[in-house]
């Protein structure tokens, strides 16, 4: 286990509602199993109900931010309707760099958040580009992309930059001074007016964060795949002697960011002759059972 020294300028957020708690946990539990006081952690509850104690009682600073009774389910994310995701400086002040982590994710060893960070100090976003060799059967733009946008910007997408890699908002990093913050607020107030007005809009987080992107051209610092390893497009591989999830192809580095995108999070797979869950607490379940 590596022991790292803790930086007071380093945050890291995650959030999500009642329905997903038990993720936010795996979530925490595989952050303290593999960076041991590398950082603050702070945890926003977009639910109802009041987490668990091994969220409230890890997180330095604990946000509840309830959705207000107009919001429902098929407007989108709540997430994108408060805004969260964009205003974290604002939210938790103090911080040089703002890193992200979807509840659903979960770290595996140390090596994620190095990488994450260097590319922050550097660039005004640390973002996976939904680019990689193992997503070669995933089209770009995905239907469900298409549709959200048709759905915010109307049926002409001839300005919108469909044709480049969807850039996945469930593991992002930015300094505080990042333009993009201000940016995207910008972007998400104008879907707020579009709603305001009567417009059927679906708050993405997400497709904003795209579009700002490529068409104000700001700089892109790169995430690789294995530090946020999109379980929806392609399953990772086991090495079981390591007791890993691997990149299914050689030369099979151990991925350090698991994303349990979609109906990933409740699948069971079957991988060397075992059936799992890919959950943070499935695999350690599994990886105690084998000699």
């Amino acid at each position: 286990m590596v022991s790292y020294q803790s930086n007071p300028d380093i945050l890291i957020v995650t959030g999500c509602d009642e329905n997903h708690f038990d993720l936010a946990v795996d979530c925490i539990a595989s952050f303290r199993a593999n960076y041991p006081g590398a950082c603050d952690f702070a945890f926003i509850n977009f639910g109802r109900k009041t987490p668990p104690h091994e969220i409230i009682g890890f997180a330095a600073h604990y946000l509840p931010l309830r959705a207000p009774p107009e919001f429902s389910k098929d407007m989108g994310y709540y997430t994108a309707f408060s805004g969260a995701k964009t205003k974290l400086p604002e939210l938790f002040p103090g911080y040089e760099i703002y890193i992200w982590i979807d509840a659903d994710c979960w770290f595996q060893g140390a090596d994620s958040l190095p990488r994450i960070i260097a590319q922050a100090r550097t660039h005004d976003i640390a973002i996976h580009p939904e680019f990689d060799v193992h997503y070669l059967n995933y089209p770009t733009p995905s239907k469900r992309t298409l549709n959200i946008y048709r759905r915010n910007e109307g049926e002409d997408l001839s300005g919108m930059p469909l044709n480049m890699p969807m850039l996945n908002a469930g593991v992002f990093a930015m300094r505080r001074e990042s333009p993009i913050w201000e940016a995207w607020q910008q972007e998400l107030q104008a879907l707020r007016d579009k709603h305001a007005r009567g417009q059927k809009v679906y708050f993405s987080d997400q497709i904003p964060l795209h579009k700002i992107i490529y068409k104000l051209g700001f700089d892109i610092g790169p995430l690789r795949a294995i530090d946020n390893w999109q379980t929806y497009i392609c399953f990772p591989g086991v090495d079981l002697r390591a007791k890993k999830l691997i990149v299914p192809t050689a030369p099979h580095e151990i991925i350090g960011i698991i994303h349990l995108a979609g109906a990933t999070k409740f699948e069971t797979v079957t991988m060397n002759g075992h059936s799992f869950g890919l959950r943070y607490r499935d695999f350690q379940r599994l990886a105690r059972e084998v000699i």
